[in-house]
């Protein structure tokens, strides 16, 4: 059985009546094009329904609603029309009401039909297709379930209230005037964040005043149904209304709900008494790929929905003279390239491109060709929720300025056709910044044509979306260090990483420098006992260093950005392993050497493979620095020389299963061990913005 979409297109202002004497009231006409053949069925029928505004604007205390309860929409064809208001229930904003123009989105029109109502929610609880706040590991609460009997069904249906978040919106009120409002009202959420802002409350302590106007939020998450939220707020009898943004779109509804409450009492009301109410509907579900709980709780993203050749197919529809694309809600905007475009015009040109993305006005279908290549690919793409759901597409990565046009529009998504990219350090460390911010990350996409491969950034490097939960599993990463030359002698890291993947399986994991030699001898051993196994690559073709393209995660920095690159390394490394090299292993020794006396890494043994003795000059040329007091007496004690895998092993065996043992053995100070712990940890989270990190304070079943 095929159940109907109850939502209808997105409506607009056809015209606007006038304003009511003596009222902050407008009168308008509201216009729906290319509705359904089912609503059309449905109004035809008199099922009953909601006109629901348009979320940016009720987030800014403007109501919408019909004339009258008994206002019934007018059917046109496949269009209808429908005779509404616009009020102004936020006493900050001054002439509002002026700002409104025909062609303005307002909302939409949902059909509340009883034969698609949800009416039993367990199921539904029972299957975690919809999930509130998390109070333990699996469990959610927050919300309450209770039962009523369907007006127009006559069977019992359950609902839930849901309690509000412990924080709330505030309007900025030197941020608010017309050209701020009205950038609400024409592009909607993405503009709000310049005119208010989020602070933690307590809900016990804080009241809702009458005739006043509060936004704050619920934690919902819904799967495969449509929530509705209900105007009627509890406590009831408070004369407290939700405002008319009440749908809760299927799978784009994720993470945290803001809702919009005016209080028309005249009793203040605890915002800890307050909870909101919402029903539920069957929807159709777009997707081709199972549900699952965590992708409902956190969002779907673009590589959960789409195959790499309708991927490759989006790239086609870029012009060739195009910066790149917006896709957005089925609106495919071509980004004109300025002459310049790393000038003030491509900006502006972006800025325009992104204000005629986010209006949409009744459009014109499209040609046969683009609406049968694209339509399955769009109706996938209704999936993606908030942020998520606005897309730039290019053939080249932006610039920063141009990702932070985008951003400033709401768009978080970047999706870029280009094979092994090298990028500037600072970069790379934007990218990982905006990947893992708290609330809104952006997400960074390559799509590699070639192979036809589609990796996410995660974590400082490019990766296939599935070996993100890999990467995460990985306790204790190994770098190896070692010559790019073909006349270097491999055979002793590579017995020593076949043991250690004997022994750590997916809690370990490899990084290395992403070229040949000893790199791409240690990524083919991963590869075989299925390790994680990460490339930090520099652009050094003209040296003959070509970079690996089979590494599990790849970033690549330009040209002259050595230090850069080493120090990526050493920030996610946390166990160094020195092959015999050259010159640049030399440095690498050194380097790791240095990050440990700064207290920069985890103080941990430094492998030396030197079955010839070829590093024992350095090792005491370490020793006279120490004994010279210049640099700390301790430094000496973390480098072991190994002549074989086997003694290796053993010396990664004594530390790992009983670290501090290992210290004290090797007189390590407790003061340089605790402050290594405490620094690499803050500088770590700092640069990677990884959850855990490996200091060694833990020791690991012995194996």
């Amino acid at each position: 059985m095929t159940i109907a979409q109850i939502i209808s297109s997105d409506g607009y202002i056809h015209s606007i009546r006038g304003e009511e004497n003596n009222t902050d009231i407008v009168k308008a006409q509201f216009y729906f094009p290319h509705v359904s053949d089912y609503i059309q069925g449905a109004i035809r029928e008199k099922k009953p329904f909601i006109f629901s505004a348009r979320s940016g604007n009720a987030q800014i205390g403007i109501k919408m609603d019909r004339i009258s309860p008994d206002e019934a929409p007018v059917l046109d064809g496949a269009r209808v029309f429908l005779e509404g208001q616009i009020q102004n229930l936020n006493p900050l904003l001054d002439n509002a009401l002026d700002l409104f123009q025909k062609g303005d989105e307002i909302g939409r029109i949902a059909i509340l039909d009883p034969e698609l109502r949800v009416n039993d929610v367990r199921h539904y609880l029972h299957k975690r297709l919809f999930v509130g706040r998390k109070v333990a590991k699996g469990y959610y609460d927050g919300f309450e379930i209770h039962e009523e009997t369907d007006p127009y069904s006559g069977k019992t249906c359950d609902y839930i209230s849901v309690e509000l978040e412990p924080y709330q919106y505030v309007f900025e009120p030197e941020a608010m005037n017309l050209s701020s409002i009205n950038s609400v009202i024409k592009k909607g959420r993405s503009a709000l964040s310049k005119i208010r802002s989020r602070i933690q409350i307590d809900l016990k302590k804080k009241h809702l005043k009458k005739k006043a106007l509060f936004i704050g939020a619920i934690k919902i998450s819904l799967g495969d149904i449509i929530g509705v939220v209900d105007t009627i707020v509890e406590p009831e009898g408070t004369n407290i209304d939700h405002l008319p943004a009440r749908i809760l779109d299927p799978f784009r509804t994720f993470r945290d709900r803001q809702v919009e409450l005016y209080n028309f009492g005249d009793q203040d009301i605890s915002l800890a008494k307050i909870k909101v109410r919402i029903r539920f509907y069957r929807t159709n579900n777009p997707l081709t790929v199972p549900l699952e709980k965590t992708k409902i709780k956190n969002g779907y993203r673009l590589y959960d929905l789409l195959t790499t050749s309708e991927i490759h197919t989006l790239f086609q529809s870029i012009e060739k003279e195009s910066l790149g694309m917006i896709l957005n809600k089925g609106n495919f905007i071509q980004i004109p390239r300025a002459i310049d475009s790393t000038g003030e015009a491509q900006l502006e040109i972006i800025k325009h491109c992104i204000f005629e993305s986010t209006f949409r006005k009744p459009r014109h279908p499209r040609s046969a060709d683009m609406e049968c290549g694209y339509q399955k690919t769009l109706e996938k793409l209704s999936a993606l929720g908030g942020v998520n759901s606005r897309i730039f597409i290019g053939h080249d990565f932006p610039s920063p300025e141009v990702i932070d046009a985008l951003r400033r529009s709401g768009l978080r998504t970047f999706l870029i056709a280009t094979h092994t990219p090298s990028f500037e350090d600072d970069y790379v460390k934007k990218m990982i910044a905006l990947t893992h911010t708290q609330r809104s990350g952006c997400e960074f996409l390559r799509y590699d044509s070639g192979i036809d491969k589609l990796y996410t950034f995660y974590h400082g490097s490019f990766m296939e979306p599935d070996d993100k939960s890999r990467f995460d599993k990985v306790r204790y990463w190994f770098a190896f260090y070692g010559s790019h030359t073909k006349d270097a002698d491999n055979r002793l890291t590579i017995d020593l990483l076949k043991r250690l993947a004997a022994a750590f399986g997916n809690e370990m994991g490899i990084v290395h420098g992403g070229g040949p030699g000893l790199m791409k001898e240690s990524n083919d051993i991963a590869r075989q006992y299925n390790i994680m196994s990460i490339g930090v690559a520099i652009d050094l073709e003209g040296e003959h260093q070509q970079s690996l393209t089979t590494c599990d995660g790849l970033i690549k920095y330009k040209e002259g950005l050595r230090l850069a690159r080493q120090d990526h390394i050493q920030k996610l490394s946390n166990l160094p392993i020195i092959n015999t090299g050259g010159y640049g292993s030399a440095e690498e020794l050194f380097i790791s050497i240095t990050s440990m006396k700064l207290h920069e890494n985890p103080l941990t043994p430094v492998i030396l493979l030197d079955p010839n003795g070829l590093w024992e000059h350095a090792r005491q040329q370490i020793i006279k620095i120490s004994q010279k007091n210049y640099g700390p007496v301790f430094t000496p004690h973390l480098i072991k020389s190994c002549r074989n895998a086997q003694e290796a092993m053993d010396e990664l065996s004594l530390f790992l299963t009983h670290p501090d043992m290992w210290y004290k053995n090797n007189n390590i100070p407790r003061k340089n061990i605790e402050q290594a712990r405490q620094k690499s940890i803050r500088i770590r989270k700092k640069l990677l913005r990884q959850d855990v990190i490996e200091v060694f304070d833990t020791p690991m079943v012995p194996f």
